[in-house]
């Protein structure tokens, strides 16, 4: 047997394809809860902050004092010399049921004076006739981001639409016009990433996680811009099924990116939609995408609010993050006579125009120090003995600086934040579902394109809820209907990728990853194929089909591997007519490559371990089509 070298990218190559759920449901979802919020019937009560709120206001100084020389010190790398900045965001706004974003998340995030950034899409909040729901967000310090116009993956074919006309839509509906965008799905690829910056978009969430994983290599991005990055922020994925920090209880997942950003000294963006007012949310689409407990989701912003606190983190909307990165860079500041005078001379620093926090030394520790820019009072922030940051921007002119009687904001150095979370020794012990061994049906395709990705799968049965997924994204998927019947299946195409190519099928979720299936009670896999395969090297007319465990899935796509290997495979050969296939679970063949290649712990297929079936051909196809029809256990 040749050696067989199985990349598998099911995971997060395609992070959109993963994330099928989130798209809107025209059905509202329940409120759940009891009590009321805001005069609203029927919302749950929202908690009363636990650490506060933070203090963005300047000093009222009304008493001066003398703060001795004042000298420049630096411009620090995030806001007030925090050690990393956040960035939360909410999908799918104004869908008619994630109203848990409007009726939970931004009331929430009012209480603790924190803001995110809130992704509408246009046709959710024309047919809801919500407009209003996002123009109140913004009014609260919210961002909106371009979410496209009707939330399908977006491509150059409908980018006219998705991009420009929904931008068009945004601008004339609220007060700033949109500079960030978010792609329905997580579907993107270069071509339409660039097409995004083209059409006004300052940034946008399209950062590739594929190297990723929530262990030495987590989604963050770095202190210092580079050209073309601010269009490929990456992000990490709630729910935790979705993560790269998939080994982590999902209560811990929240915070711990967040603790990952001030660790680094980076920034990191958490993408999120609806928030729940139950303790265990439907995961039938009911309350959106992987909706966010409420209790859950109020800690978190407790833990943001310790964090701004201590100084650890700033938490912002995704535009304010990205500018500051890149003025920090663009524009100079100076200190003399007790003025900051900025250098503007870079178009940077004026394209980026934003509030800079320039941190300047006192000779005498005064409580407070009073700037004005102008007539404008400005924000400082004592961080250490006679050390203030001062946030202003660049382009509106000099800042004065006294020292005052009245204290300013200061880091609280007597709030430590909580311990930081450990990982589970399996995925499995956070997630295993046990099958019952009765019915068998994995996927008949019996529906249309549209409906192949959507959670829970409804073709599944015995407790399996996946859906399909696919890499890499250039190679086309469909779904047949057979002549004069209602019959459906599955179109895989493409060639010369130069890389391993397959499509997936999970036990649970979108792709399967972060959770175990035991199919213990089953004997194997039985599917119809038939197709053609073009290759180069011994696989010509034969595809590979591998069974992903959470013991040969890395840690970057979910499982337990913290190197990377193959998984255990069965090569299948392939003709132009359906034929009918079964693989028992004790034929398939050990792993060939990787740290997998010699498992000596595990010597067999570990089938109470599952998380998906993938059908992949090789780096050296040059063409293929794959047809694929009734998956089941047997």
């Amino acid at each position: 047997m040749a050696n067989i070298k199985r990349m598998f990218l099911v995971s997060l190559a395609l992070p959109a394809l993963l994330v099928a759920a989130c798209a809107s449901d025209p059905k509202p979802g329940p409120s759940g809860g009891t009590g009321g919020s805001g005069g609203a019937p029927g919302l749950a009560m929202l908690n009363p902050p636990k650490n506060g709120a933070i203090d963005v206001d300047p000093v009222i100084c009304t008493t001066t004092t003398d703060a001795g020389a004042i000298t420049f010190d630096k411009i620090a790398v995030w806001r007030d010399d925090a050690k990393g900045a956040y960035t939360m965001i909410h999908d799918d706004v104004c869908g008619g049921a994630l109203r848990g974003i409007d009726r939970y998340a931004v009331p929430a995030m009012a209480l603790r004076k924190l803001n995110a950034g809130l992704g509408p899409y246009v046709e959710a909040c024309e047919d809801g006739g919500i407009w209003s729901v996002v123009q109140e967000a913004e009014m609260k310090g919210h961002e909106i981001i371009n979410h496209s116009y009707t939330h399908p993956n977006v491509t150059m074919a409908n980018l006219d639409k998705e991009v420009i006309m929904a931008k068009a839509t945004f601008d004339g509906k609220i007060k700033n016009p949109v500079t960030f965008y978010i792609f329905p799905f997580d579907y993107f690829n270069a071509m339409t990433i660039k097409a995004v910056g083209d059409a006004g978009h300052l940034g946008a969430r399209a950062g590739s996680r594929d190297d990723n994983d929530g262990f030495e290599n987590q989604p963050l991005n770095d202190a210092m811009p580079m050209p073309g990055k601010d269009l490929e922020v990456e992000f990490d994925v709630w729910p935790r099924t979705y993560s790269k920090y998939a080994l982590f209880a999902g209560k811990e997942i929240l915070n711990l990116h967040a603790f990952n950003a001030a660790d680094k000294g980076k920034w990191a963006m958490r993408e999120m939609h609806s928030i729940s007012a139950l303790e265990n949310p439907p995961q039938d689409g009911s309350e959106g995408f992987g909706p966010v407990p409420l209790r859950l989701y109020e800690d978190h912003l407790d833990f943001l609010v310790q964090a701004w606190k201590t100084n650890n983190l700033w938490t912002a909307q995704p535009t304010a993050v990205l500018k500051y990165r890149q003025a920090r860079v663009a524009c100079k500041a100076s200190v003399a006579s007790n003025t900051i005078t900025y250098d503007t001379a870079d178009a940077n620093c004026i394209k980026y125009a934003t509030q800079l926090s320039v941190i300047v030394k006192t000779v005498n520790d005064v409580p407070g120090l009073k700037a004005m820019q102008g007539t404008t009072p400005i924000f400082t922030r004592k961080i250490a003995a006679n050390t203030f940051s001062v946030d202003a921007d660049p382009t509106k002119g000099t800042v004065m600086l006294e020292g005052c009687m009245q204290a300013s904001s200061k880091v609280d150095t007597m709030l430590p934040l909580p311990v930081k979370p450990t990982p589970a020794n399996s995925v499995c012990d956070l997630e295993n579902v046990v099958g019952v061994g009765m019915p068998g049906n994995m996927d008949n395709l019996n529906r249309t394109f549209d409906q192949l990705q959507v959670l829970p799968n409804p073709a599944q049965a015995d407790k399996r809820t996946g859906s399909w997924s696919w890499y890499p994204g250039e190679v086309m998927v469909d779904i047949v209907r057979e002549a004069g019947t209602n019959n459906g299946y599955l179109r895989y195409a493409g060639g010369n990728q130069a890389a391993w190519s397959g499509t997936t099928l999970a036990f649970l979720g979108g792709n399967g990853a972060g959770a175990c299936y035991d199919a213990s009670k089953y004997t194997g896999i039985r599917f119809k194929i038939k197709g053609k395969v073009e290759s180069t090297d011994l696989y010509s007319n034969a595809v590979i089909v591998s069974m992903v465990t959470a013991e040969t899935q890395t840690r970057k796509y979910g499982g337990d591997l913290k190197e990377e290997g193959g998984h255990f495979n069965k090569p299948i050969a392939i003709t132009a007519d359906w034929q009918t296939v079964s693989i028992a679970f004790a034929d398939f063949l050990r792993p060939t490559w990787g740290v997998t290649a010699d498992m000596l712990k595990y010597p067999k297929l570990a089938i109470n371990k599952l998380q998906a079936i993938d059908w992949g051909v090789t780096e050296n196809a040059t063409n293929f089509e794959v047809f694929l029809d009734d998956i089941e256990l047997y």
